[in-house]
C-alpha cells in the first residue's frame, strides 16, 4: 500500500504548490489610480465577508481537503489491518489543525459546522494515537457514520460555486 500513499503525498505536494500561487483578484489592477484604490480600501470594512473567494478559508480549502484525504487514507489502512505510523499521523493531524485554525474564522456559514466537525474528528482520532488504543479508536472519528456527512460536505465544498450563487 506504499505506492498509493506516495501518490497521495505527491498529489498533496502538488496541490500545496498550486494553492500558494497569488490570485489576480487579490491586487488592484495596475491601471487603477493609487487614489482610487486607497479610497476603495478605506471604505471597505476591515473584516472580509466569510464567503469571498479570497478569504483564508477559500484560499486554503484545496490544500486542507488534500490533507484530510491523506490523513483519512492512512487511518483507513488500519481497517485493512495495516500498522499505523503514529508519529506521521500526529504530524499530519497537527498540520491540518494549524491550517484549520487559520481558516475557521472565515468559513462560510453553509459549511462552518461541518468544518468544525472535521477538525474535531481529526483531533479526536489523533489523540487516540497511543499505545493501548484500538484501531477503532483512531478510525471511528474519521470513518464513523456520525462524522461522515461532515467529511463529505467539506470534501465536496467549492468556494467558487458558493460565491457565484450569491452573485
Amino acid at each position: 500500500m506504499t505506492a498509493p500513499r506516495r501518490w497521495i503525498l505527491a498529489f498533496a505536494a502538488a496541490m500545496t504548490v498550486a494553492g500558494c500561487s497569488s490570485s489576480p483578484e487579490a491586487a488592484p489592477p495596475a491601471s487603477a489610480p493609487a487614489s482610487a484604490s486607497a479610497r476603495a480600501s478605506s471604505s471597505t470594512p476591515t473584516t472580509r465577508p466569510s464567503a469571498t473567494a479570497t478569504s483564508a478559508f477559500c484560499l486554503d480549502l484545496s490544500t486542507f481537503q488534500v490533507g484530510v484525504i491523506a490523513y483519512s487514507a492512512e487511518v483507513g489502512a488500519a481497517i485493512e489491518g495495516e500498522p499505523l505510523d503514529f508519529k506521521e499521523l500526529r504530524r499530519k493531524a497537527a498540520l491540518i489543525a494549524g491550517m484549520g485554525e487559520r481558516m475557521q474564522a472565515s468559513a462560510p456559514p453553509d459549511v462552518a459546522k461541518h468544518f468544525r466537525t472535521v477538525l474535531k474528528a481529526i483531533a479526536t482520532s489523533a489523540s487516540n494515537l497511543k499505545s493501548g488504543a484500538t484501531g477503532r479508536d483512531v478510525v471511528d472519528p474519521v470513518y464513523g457514520e456520525r462524522n461522515r456527512p461532515a467529511f463529505d460536505a467539506v470534501n465536496e465544498y467549492d468556494c467558487g460555486a458558493a460565491s457565484s450563487q450569491g452573485a
